[in-house]
Protein backbone atom coordinates (compact mmCIF):
# COMPACT_ATOMS: atom_id res chain seq x y z
CA UNK A 1 0.00 0.00 0.00
CA UNK A 2 0.87 3.47 -1.07
CA UNK A 3 2.25 5.96 2.16
CA UNK A 4 -0.41 7.96 1.92
CA UNK A 5 1.38 10.68 4.26
CA UNK A 6 3.09 11.16 1.25
CA UNK A 7 1.00 10.75 -1.41
CA UNK A 8 2.08 12.94 -4.35
CA UNK A 9 -0.51 15.13 -6.52
CA UNK A 10 -0.48 16.11 -9.66
CA UNK A 11 -1.87 20.30 -10.56
CA UNK A 12 -4.56 20.25 -13.23
CA UNK A 13 -6.40 23.03 -14.93
CA UNK A 14 -8.68 22.31 -17.55
CA UNK A 15 -10.45 25.06 -19.03
CA UNK A 16 -13.26 25.24 -21.86
CA UNK A 17 -13.85 28.03 -24.26
CA UNK A 18 -15.90 28.46 -27.20
CA UNK A 19 -14.26 30.93 -29.25
CA UNK A 20 -17.04 31.78 -31.47
CA UNK A 21 -15.44 30.81 -34.84
CA UNK A 22 -12.92 33.75 -33.67
CA UNK A 23 -9.69 34.28 -33.59
CA UNK A 24 -8.81 34.90 -29.75
CA UNK A 25 -7.36 38.50 -28.98
CA UNK A 26 -4.34 36.85 -27.21
CA UNK A 27 -3.61 39.45 -24.63
CA UNK A 28 -7.03 39.63 -23.23
CA UNK A 29 -7.37 35.88 -23.00
CA UNK A 30 -3.88 35.29 -21.30
CA UNK A 31 -5.37 38.04 -19.11
CA UNK A 32 -7.78 35.76 -17.53
CA UNK A 33 -6.30 32.24 -18.30
CA UNK A 34 -5.22 31.98 -14.84
CA UNK A 35 -8.16 33.87 -12.80
CA UNK A 36 -9.44 30.01 -12.17
CA UNK A 37 -6.77 29.21 -10.09
CA UNK A 38 -7.11 28.98 -6.54
CA UNK A 39 -3.23 30.08 -5.96
CA UNK A 40 -0.98 31.61 -8.20
CA UNK A 41 0.74 28.67 -8.27
CA UNK A 42 0.96 27.41 -11.69
CA UNK A 43 -0.64 23.41 -12.47
CA UNK A 44 1.45 20.59 -13.68
CA UNK A 45 -0.57 20.38 -16.36
CA UNK A 46 -2.62 22.60 -18.53
CA UNK A 47 -6.21 21.10 -20.53
CA UNK A 48 -8.12 23.72 -23.38
CA UNK A 49 -11.26 22.23 -24.15
CA UNK A 50 -11.92 24.25 -27.51
CA UNK A 51 -15.14 24.61 -29.51
CA UNK A 52 -15.90 26.95 -32.74
CA UNK A 53 -12.12 26.82 -33.01
CA UNK A 54 -12.28 28.75 -36.08
CA UNK A 55 -14.63 29.67 -39.08
CA UNK A 56 -16.80 26.15 -41.05
CA UNK A 57 -14.02 25.99 -43.98
CA UNK A 58 -10.61 26.26 -42.04
CA UNK A 59 -11.72 23.63 -39.16
CA UNK A 60 -13.63 21.40 -41.66
CA UNK A 61 -10.00 21.46 -43.80
CA UNK A 62 -7.72 21.73 -40.55
CA UNK A 63 -4.17 21.46 -41.11
CA UNK A 64 -2.31 24.86 -41.76
CA UNK A 65 -5.66 26.56 -41.98
CA UNK A 66 -5.83 26.09 -38.09
CA UNK A 67 -1.90 26.81 -37.27
CA UNK A 68 -3.19 30.53 -36.77
CA UNK A 69 -5.86 29.70 -33.72
CA UNK A 70 -3.94 26.80 -32.13
CA UNK A 71 -0.79 29.23 -31.82
CA UNK A 72 -2.44 32.44 -30.57
CA UNK A 73 -3.54 30.10 -27.59
CA UNK A 74 0.20 28.82 -27.31
CA UNK A 75 1.41 32.44 -27.32
CA UNK A 76 -1.29 33.53 -24.69
CA UNK A 77 -0.61 30.52 -22.73
CA UNK A 78 3.34 31.73 -22.78
CA UNK A 79 2.62 34.78 -22.01
CA UNK A 80 0.14 34.63 -18.90
CA UNK A 81 2.43 31.63 -17.32
CA UNK A 82 5.67 34.50 -17.36
CA UNK A 83 3.19 36.79 -15.93
CA UNK A 84 2.24 35.05 -13.45
CA UNK A 85 5.67 33.20 -12.65
CA UNK A 86 7.42 36.61 -13.25
CA UNK A 87 9.25 34.51 -15.72
CA UNK A 88 11.93 36.24 -18.22
CA UNK A 89 9.51 37.24 -21.10
CA UNK A 90 11.74 34.77 -24.02
CA UNK A 91 11.28 31.77 -21.17
CA UNK A 92 8.62 29.10 -22.17
CA UNK A 93 7.43 27.73 -18.93
CA UNK A 94 4.84 25.06 -20.47
CA UNK A 95 5.43 22.91 -23.67
CA UNK A 96 2.45 22.16 -26.12
CA UNK A 97 2.13 18.35 -25.73
CA UNK A 98 -0.48 18.06 -27.86
CA UNK A 99 -2.92 19.85 -30.45
CA UNK A 100 -5.40 17.94 -32.14
CA UNK A 101 -8.78 19.15 -33.66
CA UNK A 102 -11.71 17.12 -35.40
CA UNK A 103 -13.60 19.80 -37.46
CA UNK A 104 -14.42 22.91 -35.38
CA UNK A 105 -13.41 20.96 -31.66
CA UNK A 106 -10.01 20.95 -30.30
CA UNK A 107 -7.96 20.93 -27.71
CA UNK A 108 -4.53 21.67 -26.69
CA UNK A 109 -2.41 19.82 -23.72
CA UNK A 110 0.88 21.52 -21.75
CA UNK A 111 2.69 20.33 -19.57
CA UNK A 112 5.44 21.70 -17.05
CA UNK A 113 7.52 19.03 -17.46
CA UNK A 114 7.00 17.19 -21.17
CA UNK A 115 9.01 14.17 -20.06
CA UNK A 116 6.39 13.03 -17.41
CA UNK A 117 3.86 12.51 -20.46
CA UNK A 118 3.99 8.88 -21.71
CA UNK A 119 2.25 6.76 -23.95
CA UNK A 120 -0.08 9.09 -25.77
CA UNK A 121 -2.92 8.20 -27.49
CA UNK A 122 -5.35 10.56 -29.19
CA UNK A 123 -8.65 10.22 -30.60
CA UNK A 124 -12.09 12.26 -32.32
CA UNK A 125 -15.22 11.25 -33.67
CA UNK A 126 -17.85 13.88 -35.31
CA UNK A 127 -21.21 14.00 -34.73
CA UNK A 128 -22.59 16.99 -36.69
CA UNK A 129 -23.74 16.30 -39.95
CA UNK A 130 -22.90 13.44 -42.19
CA UNK A 131 -20.60 12.80 -39.02
CA UNK A 132 -18.82 15.67 -39.95
CA UNK A 133 -17.10 17.66 -36.96
CA UNK A 134 -19.08 20.58 -36.96
CA UNK A 135 -19.96 19.24 -33.85
CA UNK A 136 -18.27 16.24 -31.95
CA UNK A 137 -15.49 15.07 -29.89
CA UNK A 138 -11.56 14.99 -29.53
CA UNK A 139 -9.27 13.57 -26.80
CA UNK A 140 -6.00 13.01 -25.79
CA UNK A 141 -4.42 10.10 -23.25
CA UNK A 142 -1.76 9.59 -21.57
CA UNK A 143 0.42 8.52 -18.41
CA UNK A 144 2.05 11.11 -16.38
CA UNK A 145 4.83 10.19 -14.71
CA UNK A 146 6.79 12.19 -11.51
CA UNK A 147 9.80 9.26 -11.00
CA UNK A 148 9.13 5.99 -9.15
CA UNK A 149 5.68 4.71 -8.91
CA UNK A 150 3.90 8.53 -8.43
CA UNK A 151 2.26 8.31 -12.11
CA UNK A 152 -1.24 8.14 -12.88
CA UNK A 153 -2.94 7.78 -16.77
CA UNK A 154 -5.52 10.59 -17.85
CA UNK A 155 -8.02 11.00 -20.42
CA UNK A 156 -9.02 14.25 -21.36
CA UNK A 157 -11.89 14.73 -23.75
CA UNK A 158 -13.24 18.00 -25.62
CA UNK A 159 -16.71 18.14 -26.94
CA UNK A 160 -18.81 19.94 -28.91
CA UNK A 161 -23.02 18.72 -29.01
CA UNK A 162 -25.97 19.88 -30.62
CA UNK A 163 -27.40 23.27 -29.74
CA UNK A 164 -30.96 24.71 -29.41
CA UNK A 165 -33.02 24.53 -26.20
CA UNK A 166 -35.76 21.34 -27.45
CA UNK A 167 -32.61 19.22 -28.83
CA UNK A 168 -32.09 17.83 -25.66
CA UNK A 169 -32.87 13.85 -27.46
CA UNK A 170 -30.03 14.94 -29.93
CA UNK A 171 -27.54 16.22 -27.34
CA UNK A 172 -27.97 12.54 -25.39
CA UNK A 173 -27.17 11.02 -28.78
CA UNK A 174 -24.34 12.93 -29.24
CA UNK A 175 -22.88 11.89 -26.39
CA UNK A 176 -23.73 7.98 -27.25
CA UNK A 177 -21.89 8.61 -30.90
CA UNK A 178 -18.87 9.94 -28.62
CA UNK A 179 -18.92 7.21 -26.21
CA UNK A 180 -19.08 4.92 -29.05
CA UNK A 181 -16.78 6.19 -31.34
CA UNK A 182 -14.37 8.18 -30.22
CA UNK A 183 -11.38 5.35 -30.07
CA UNK A 184 -8.18 6.00 -28.38
CA UNK A 185 -6.26 4.19 -31.29
CA UNK A 186 -2.94 6.11 -31.87
CA UNK A 187 0.49 4.99 -29.62
CA UNK A 188 3.71 6.96 -30.03
CA UNK A 189 5.37 5.56 -32.66
CA UNK A 190 9.41 4.89 -32.06
CA UNK A 191 11.14 7.32 -32.18
CA UNK A 192 8.31 9.96 -31.99
CA UNK A 193 8.47 12.25 -28.90
CA UNK A 194 5.68 12.60 -26.55
CA UNK A 195 6.05 16.36 -27.15
CA UNK A 196 5.15 16.28 -30.70
CA UNK A 197 1.91 17.70 -32.16
CA UNK A 198 -0.45 15.51 -32.94
CA UNK A 199 -2.30 16.31 -35.81
CA UNK A 200 -4.13 13.47 -37.35
CA UNK A 201 -3.72 9.71 -35.81
CA UNK A 202 -6.55 7.81 -36.79
CA UNK A 203 -4.93 5.75 -39.62
CA UNK A 204 -2.38 4.02 -36.98
CA UNK A 205 -3.57 0.29 -36.20
CA UNK A 206 -5.52 -0.46 -33.50
CA UNK A 207 -3.38 -1.47 -30.55
CA UNK A 208 -3.67 -4.84 -28.96
CA UNK A 209 -6.15 -4.01 -26.37
CA UNK A 210 -9.89 -4.94 -25.67
CA UNK A 211 -12.21 -2.21 -27.07
CA UNK A 212 -13.45 -1.15 -23.33
CA UNK A 213 -9.89 0.22 -23.19
CA UNK A 214 -9.71 2.05 -26.04
CA UNK A 215 -12.86 4.09 -25.45
CA UNK A 216 -13.17 6.88 -23.35
CA UNK A 217 -14.01 4.82 -20.53
CA UNK A 218 -11.07 2.81 -19.47
CA UNK A 219 -10.54 0.92 -16.52
CA UNK A 220 -7.40 2.63 -14.87
CA UNK A 221 -7.63 5.76 -16.12
CA UNK A 222 -9.63 9.16 -14.66
CA UNK A 223 -11.55 10.43 -17.48
CA UNK A 224 -11.93 14.73 -17.44
CA UNK A 225 -14.65 15.91 -20.23
CA UNK A 226 -14.95 19.62 -20.89
CA UNK A 227 -16.70 21.38 -23.33
CA UNK A 228 -19.91 23.26 -25.06
CA UNK A 229 -22.00 20.79 -23.68
CA UNK A 230 -25.11 23.22 -25.12
CA UNK A 231 -27.87 21.85 -22.04
CA UNK A 232 -29.71 24.55 -21.41
CA UNK A 233 -32.30 25.85 -19.05
CA UNK A 234 -35.36 26.07 -20.71
CA UNK A 235 -36.71 23.57 -23.63
CA UNK A 236 -38.19 26.47 -25.38
CA UNK A 237 -37.36 30.13 -26.17
CA UNK A 238 -37.75 33.24 -23.60
CA UNK A 239 -40.76 35.21 -24.40
CA UNK A 240 -40.44 39.07 -25.78
CA UNK A 241 -40.86 40.05 -22.16
CA UNK A 242 -38.62 37.61 -20.59
CA UNK A 243 -35.19 39.27 -20.39
CA UNK A 244 -36.72 42.01 -18.45
CA UNK A 245 -38.72 40.39 -16.23
CA UNK A 246 -36.82 36.67 -15.83
CA UNK A 247 -33.50 37.21 -16.36
CA UNK A 248 -30.30 37.34 -13.61
CA UNK A 249 -28.31 40.12 -13.03
CA UNK A 250 -25.45 41.22 -10.20
CA UNK A 251 -27.43 42.90 -8.20
CA UNK A 252 -30.14 39.91 -7.50
CA UNK A 253 -29.71 38.90 -4.37
CA UNK A 254 -29.78 34.67 -3.29
CA UNK A 255 -33.33 34.71 -1.73
CA UNK A 256 -34.52 36.57 -5.23
CA UNK A 257 -36.74 34.31 -7.50
CA UNK A 258 -34.46 35.83 -10.31
CA UNK A 259 -31.09 35.14 -8.83
CA UNK A 260 -29.31 32.67 -11.39
CA UNK A 261 -29.31 29.74 -8.80
CA UNK A 262 -32.89 29.89 -9.62
CA UNK A 263 -32.22 29.15 -13.43
CA UNK A 264 -29.91 26.08 -12.24
CA UNK A 265 -33.09 24.04 -10.82
CA UNK A 266 -34.22 23.57 -14.60
CA UNK A 267 -30.44 22.58 -15.67
CA UNK A 268 -31.16 20.18 -18.62
CA UNK A 269 -27.41 18.55 -18.08
CA UNK A 270 -28.20 17.90 -14.55
CA UNK A 271 -31.65 16.18 -15.06
CA UNK A 272 -30.06 14.14 -18.05
CA UNK A 273 -27.56 12.80 -16.03
CA UNK A 274 -29.23 11.87 -13.22
CA UNK A 275 -31.48 10.06 -14.92
CA UNK A 276 -28.68 7.46 -16.49
CA UNK A 277 -29.35 9.60 -19.82
CA UNK A 278 -26.27 11.33 -20.61
CA UNK A 279 -22.75 12.10 -19.38
CA UNK A 280 -23.29 8.16 -17.38
CA UNK A 281 -21.22 8.23 -14.14
CA UNK A 282 -19.42 11.70 -14.58
CA UNK A 283 -19.73 14.16 -11.30
CA UNK A 284 -19.34 18.22 -11.54
CA UNK A 285 -18.42 20.33 -8.90
CA UNK A 286 -21.08 22.52 -7.48
CA UNK A 287 -21.76 25.86 -10.12
CA UNK A 288 -21.45 28.55 -7.64
CA UNK A 289 -21.11 31.31 -10.95
CA UNK A 290 -23.75 32.64 -13.64
CA UNK A 291 -24.52 31.11 -16.95
CA UNK A 292 -22.21 31.19 -19.36
CA UNK A 293 -24.14 31.59 -22.27
CA UNK A 294 -25.57 33.12 -24.41
CA UNK A 295 -23.97 36.96 -23.65
CA UNK A 296 -24.36 39.96 -26.00
CA UNK A 297 -20.82 40.67 -26.39
CA UNK A 298 -20.31 44.39 -25.06
CA UNK A 299 -18.17 46.64 -22.81
CA UNK A 300 -16.97 46.37 -20.02
CA UNK A 301 -14.54 43.25 -20.64
CA UNK A 302 -12.34 41.26 -18.71
CA UNK A 303 -14.43 42.28 -15.48
CA UNK A 304 -15.21 39.93 -12.53
CA UNK A 305 -18.90 39.96 -11.69
CA UNK A 306 -18.01 41.43 -8.37
CA UNK A 307 -17.54 44.20 -10.38
CA UNK A 308 -20.26 44.20 -12.82
CA UNK A 309 -23.54 46.36 -12.56
CA UNK A 310 -25.27 44.19 -15.47
CA UNK A 311 -24.91 41.56 -17.36
CA UNK A 312 -26.03 41.74 -21.33
CA UNK A 313 -27.84 38.70 -22.47
CA UNK A 314 -28.76 37.76 -25.70
CA UNK A 315 -33.15 38.40 -25.25
CA UNK A 316 -33.32 35.21 -27.66
CA UNK A 317 -31.74 32.69 -25.33
CA UNK A 318 -32.22 31.34 -21.80
CA UNK A 319 -29.23 32.24 -20.06
CA UNK A 320 -27.85 28.74 -19.43
CA UNK A 321 -24.45 26.45 -18.45
CA UNK A 322 -23.21 25.19 -21.25
CA UNK A 323 -19.97 24.85 -20.59
CA UNK A 324 -19.09 23.03 -18.39
CA UNK A 325 -16.22 20.54 -17.05
CA UNK A 326 -16.89 16.93 -15.54
CA UNK A 327 -14.50 14.03 -14.62
CA UNK A 328 -15.14 10.46 -13.14
CA UNK A 329 -14.44 10.47 -9.32
CA UNK A 330 -12.18 7.39 -7.89
CA UNK A 331 -12.91 4.10 -8.03
CA UNK A 332 -14.37 1.91 -5.51
CA UNK A 333 -11.82 -0.70 -6.29
CA UNK A 334 -8.83 2.08 -5.70
CA UNK A 335 -10.82 3.38 -2.78
CA UNK A 336 -10.92 0.25 -0.79
CA UNK A 337 -6.83 0.14 -1.11
CA UNK A 338 -6.00 3.84 -1.06
CA UNK A 339 -8.50 5.16 1.21
CA UNK A 340 -6.70 9.01 1.23
CA UNK A 341 -6.78 8.72 -2.33
CA UNK A 342 -9.57 12.08 -3.60
CA UNK A 343 -9.97 14.44 -6.89
CA UNK A 344 -10.04 17.54 -5.02
CA UNK A 345 -11.15 20.67 -6.38
CA UNK A 346 -10.01 23.66 -5.25
CA UNK A 347 -11.99 25.81 -7.63
CA UNK A 348 -14.49 25.58 -10.60
CA UNK A 349 -15.25 28.83 -12.03
CA UNK A 350 -16.28 30.73 -14.71
CA UNK A 351 -13.66 33.24 -15.83
CA UNK A 352 -14.89 37.28 -17.18
CA UNK A 353 -15.96 37.43 -20.50
CA UNK A 354 -14.15 37.84 -23.44
CA UNK A 355 -14.59 40.34 -26.60
CA UNK A 356 -14.65 37.34 -28.92
CA UNK A 357 -17.08 35.29 -27.91
CA UNK A 358 -20.79 35.05 -26.78
CA UNK A 359 -19.62 32.36 -24.27
CA UNK A 360 -17.85 32.17 -20.99
CA UNK A 361 -14.45 30.01 -20.39
CA UNK A 362 -15.20 28.23 -17.89
CA UNK A 363 -11.67 26.55 -15.33
CA UNK A 364 -11.38 23.86 -12.83
CA UNK A 365 -8.78 23.65 -10.91
CA UNK A 366 -8.13 20.15 -9.02
CA UNK A 367 -5.37 18.17 -7.69
CA UNK A 368 -5.29 14.45 -8.92
CA UNK A 369 -3.47 11.59 -6.82
CA UNK A 370 -0.45 10.51 -8.45
CA UNK A 371 -1.14 6.73 -7.92
CA UNK A 372 -2.02 4.19 -10.54
CA UNK A 373 -5.41 2.68 -10.67
CA UNK A 374 -5.59 -1.01 -11.10
CA UNK A 375 -7.75 -2.93 -13.03
CA UNK A 376 -10.49 -4.17 -11.18
CA UNK A 377 -10.96 -7.82 -10.00
CA UNK A 378 -13.52 -9.95 -10.94
CA UNK A 379 -15.24 -9.76 -7.59
CA UNK A 380 -14.79 -5.92 -7.90
CA UNK A 381 -16.60 -6.11 -11.81
CA UNK A 382 -19.24 -7.75 -10.94
CA UNK A 383 -22.30 -5.97 -10.64
CA UNK A 384 -19.73 -2.16 -10.78
CA UNK A 385 -21.99 0.35 -12.00
CA UNK A 386 -19.06 2.29 -12.29
CA UNK A 387 -18.80 3.39 -16.35
CA UNK A 388 -14.74 1.90 -15.94
CA UNK A 389 -16.14 -1.26 -15.85
CA UNK A 390 -19.97 -1.41 -17.00
CA UNK A 391 -19.89 1.38 -20.05
CA UNK A 392 -23.34 2.96 -21.24
CA UNK A 393 -22.95 1.86 -24.54
CA UNK A 394 -20.28 -0.57 -27.15
CA UNK A 395 -17.75 0.60 -28.88
CA UNK A 396 -18.90 1.06 -32.76
CA UNK A 397 -17.05 -1.57 -34.64
CA UNK A 398 -17.08 0.54 -37.68
CA UNK A 399 -15.91 3.56 -36.24
CA UNK A 400 -12.50 3.31 -37.89
CA UNK A 401 -14.73 3.44 -41.33
CA UNK A 402 -16.82 5.72 -40.70
CA UNK A 403 -14.27 8.26 -39.43
CA UNK A 404 -12.64 7.50 -42.60
CA UNK A 405 -15.85 8.67 -44.78
CA UNK A 406 -16.57 12.05 -42.59
CA UNK A 407 -13.00 13.55 -42.66
CA UNK A 408 -13.29 12.71 -46.79
CA UNK A 409 -16.45 14.64 -46.55
CA UNK A 410 -15.05 17.22 -44.20
CA UNK A 411 -12.42 18.30 -46.65
CA UNK A 412 -14.90 18.32 -49.78
CA UNK A 413 -16.72 20.22 -47.71
CA UNK A 414 -14.70 22.42 -46.10
CA UNK A 415 -12.78 23.29 -49.83
CA UNK A 416 -16.35 24.24 -51.50
CA UNK A 417 -16.93 26.47 -48.65
CA UNK A 418 -13.59 28.08 -48.72
CA UNK A 419 -13.47 28.83 -52.64
CA UNK A 420 -17.02 29.76 -52.72
CA UNK A 421 -17.83 31.67 -49.19
CA UNK A 422 -14.65 33.25 -48.22
CA UNK A 423 -13.02 36.71 -49.56
CA UNK A 424 -9.68 34.68 -49.60
CA UNK A 425 -10.83 31.28 -51.42
CA UNK A 426 -12.74 33.38 -53.97
CA UNK A 427 -9.53 35.69 -54.72
CA UNK A 428 -7.43 32.42 -54.85
CA UNK A 429 -10.65 31.18 -57.86
CA UNK A 430 -10.34 34.24 -59.07
CA UNK A 431 -6.53 34.74 -59.99
CA UNK A 432 -6.62 30.57 -61.16
CA UNK A 433 -9.33 32.00 -63.51
CA UNK A 434 -7.03 35.00 -64.77
CA UNK A 435 -4.32 32.79 -64.97
CA UNK A 436 -5.89 30.38 -67.21
CA UNK A 437 -7.50 32.77 -69.36
CA UNK A 438 -3.99 34.60 -69.85
CA UNK A 439 -2.14 31.52 -70.77
CA UNK A 440 -5.10 30.59 -72.90
CA UNK A 441 -4.51 33.39 -74.94
CA UNK A 442 -0.47 33.31 -74.82
CA UNK A 443 -0.82 29.82 -76.26
CA UNK A 444 -3.36 31.05 -79.23
CA UNK A 445 -1.00 34.08 -79.88
CA UNK A 446 2.31 31.53 -80.29
CA UNK A 447 0.14 29.09 -82.36
CA UNK A 448 -2.16 31.79 -84.17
Amino acid sequence: MTNTLAMANLSLYVLTFNCACSLIDTDAFASQLFSGLSTPKLPDLLVLSLQEIAPLSNSLIGGSFLVPYFSRFDDAVQKAARKLSAGSNNTSIYTPIVARNVGMVGIMVFAKDPAAIQDLETGGVGVGAAEMGNKGAVGARFTYHSGGSSYTELTFVSAHLAAMENEVPRRNEDWKSIVRGLIFSSAPQEGMPATSLTAASEGLPLLSISPQDASIYKSTSHLFLAGDLNYRTSTIKPSPSDHIDSFPQPHHELSSPNHFSSLFKRDQLNQERLAGRTCHGLIEAPVTFPPTYKYDPKEPFLTPDEDLSRWYWAKHRWPSWCDRILYLDIPSWLKSQEPSAHIITHKYTALPLLPTSDHRAVALDVSVPLIPIPKPDAEEESGNPDPRVSPPFGVDPDWKQRRARARLLELVTGFAIYFTMTLEGAGIVLAMLLGAIGAYFAIRALVL
